[in-house]
């Protein structure tokens, strides 16, 4: 090394000098004695010490052993947590912060999801941590289309369920809708049938997997047409939008199908309109994410892979097959690659969490609300037509606040959308639930739920005080489960 020399340079270079005679890489001078060490000019600046070695005397140790990342992490372990690397621009220079650096704390394979984690900007979740700190994701901007992969118990589901319970934590039915596909039929249980952020039942099988991701399609249309009627090109600035979330946990199901290329439009197109999606896989492989199906997911999030080239599916490279115990995932984050240790909700601990922070959230009608659907209930047969319920109702409501109500209602989705103008609006089973609880306080009776087919819908009706079961509306064809079955 160069004169002249301070104390801390030549400390540094003597655990420098340490350390490669430790990995044996120092050779023993053949007749003088002693070892052949490499030769580099010092320089000490602000916020660390640079070692510019001299190519020609690099003490017979290959350029390639000098860019080993083991070698620089014992370097930095030498150097009391230092931060050491090697750049190789032209010549070899060893970089040494003159600081250490602070320790990093190892992360807990497991980190349950709790309500202080559900972050406060809008329509943006946690989706766990790194040795830095928490990473989100911003569902209505840059991770609206999200790609999730991994193999079968990796932590796919789980990431997607942790999405839709802190957006149902922090925004109405009004602000955030969910459409979810679960065709394995296990994954998104009574906890989640029972949110009243349903943009439409769950789907179970293919066919009614491919009908709603359709309908998801024709919302997205209707917003359009709304939004150019309105002048606007954003949706946040349309009264009446709030997000819509596709979330499907299987896309190999609709692999090179029409639902796919449905898929694809809604991700190439949603974002203006308020659309985003969760496509989930466990089969990454170019035959079921095919390159314009990637290029149209922004964000990709791998769990542990079998192969590179499943990991390259999902993100563009590899890494993801290193990765070593189910909810450990690869992503772009934030302008880096990012290792996370993600979010994880059990099973039981779901309704827990539906119970606590999405119910106490459940918006309430009003007198005037309550009596019109009642009416619409009783008297139309579930019909919401805006004429006979201001004729039986003047006096508390406008004919025009009545159409304006309407409306509003039919983008929540409270109310069906009519398929033609010869057809009427109907009361939707989350409307229904949110009426029950103000029947009840005035008249006593007893809230139950009925089911359609073998899937529980959320839907209400009533007892009659003296425990007959007052005769349902032709459009609720339905059984009446008793309170026992319920609590079952």
């Amino acid at each position: 090394m160069s004169d002249p020399l301070t104390g801390e340079v030549v400390t540094y270079w003597r655990a420098i000098i340490g350390t490669l005679g430790q990995r044996g890489l120092l050779r023993e001078r053949p007749r003088r004695g002693g070892e052949v060490l490499p030769v580099a000019d010092a320089y000490l600046v602000s916020d660390r010490c640079i070692y510019v070695l001299d190519l020609q005397r690099l003490g017979g140790i290959p350029r390639e052993r000098w860019l080993e990342r083991d070698l620089w992490a014992q370097w930095r372990a030498a150097l009391s947590g230092r931060r050491v690397f090697v750049s190789d621009g032209g010549g070899l220079a060893i970089c040494v912060a003159r600081q250490p650096g602070e320790k990093r704390k190892r992360l807990p394979k497991v980190i349950c999801l709790m309500p202080d984690h559900v972050p406060e900007p809008a329509y943006t979740v946690m989706l766990g941590y790194t040795d830095r700190g928490p990473v989100h994701l911003d569902l209505a901007g840059d991770h609206r289309a999200i790609l999730i992969g991994g193999t079968s118990g990796s932590g796919k589901t789980n990431t997607m369920q942790i999405i839709i319970l802190q957006l149902a934590a922090k925004h109405d039915p009004s602000e955030v809708r969910f459409a979810i596909v679960d065709t394995k039929e296990v994954d998104f249980g009574a906890a989640f049938e029972a949110l009243p952020h349903l943009f439409a039942p769950i789907a179970h099988d293919l066919q009614e997997a491919a009908g709603l991701i359709e309908r998801v399609e024709a919302e997205r249309l209707r917003r359009q047409a709304t939004m150019a009627q309105a002048g606007v090109a954003d949706w946040r600035r349309c009264d009446g939008l709030g997000l819509l979330l596709l979330v499907v946990d299987e896309a190999a199901d609709f692999a090179r199908t029409p639902a796919m290329a449905t898929l694809v439009d809604v991700a190439r197109k949603g974002r203006a309109m308020g659309v985003s999606l969760v496509l989930a896989t466990q089969s990454p492989s170019s035959k079921v994410i095919d390159p314009q199906v990637r290029a149209n997911l922004p964000t990709g999030i791998a769990f542990q892979t079998r192969t590179d080239i499943e990991s390259r599916v999902i993100l563009g490279k590899s890494g993801a097959e290193k990765l070593n115990r189910p909810g450990l995932a690869l992503a772009f984050i934030g302008g880096r690659w990012e290792t996370i240790q993600t979010l994880r909700v059990e099973p039981n601990a779901a309704a827990d969490f539906i119970e606590e922070r999405v119910a106490a959230r459940r918006p309430a009608l009003n007198e005037v609300e309550v009596a019109l659907v009642s009416y619409a209930v009783q008297g139309l047969g579930g019909r919401f037509i805006v004429n006979r319920l201001y004729d039986h109702h003047k006096g508390l409501i406008s004919k025009r606040a009545l159409t304006t109500l309407a409306q509003k209602w039919e983008a929540r989705g409270w109310l069906t959308t009519p398929r033609s103008r010869s057809e009427a609006r109907r009361v939707t089973p989350e409307l229904l639930a949110l009426v029950s609880p103000a029947q009840n306080t005035k008249s006593g009776d007893t809230v139950t739920r009925v089911t359609r087919g073998d899937t529980a819908q959320g839907v209400v009706t009533r007892e009659a005080q003296g425990g007959d079961t007052a005769e349902l509306p032709p459009f609720l064809r339905q059984r009446v489960v008793t309170r026992e079955e319920v609590k079952r």
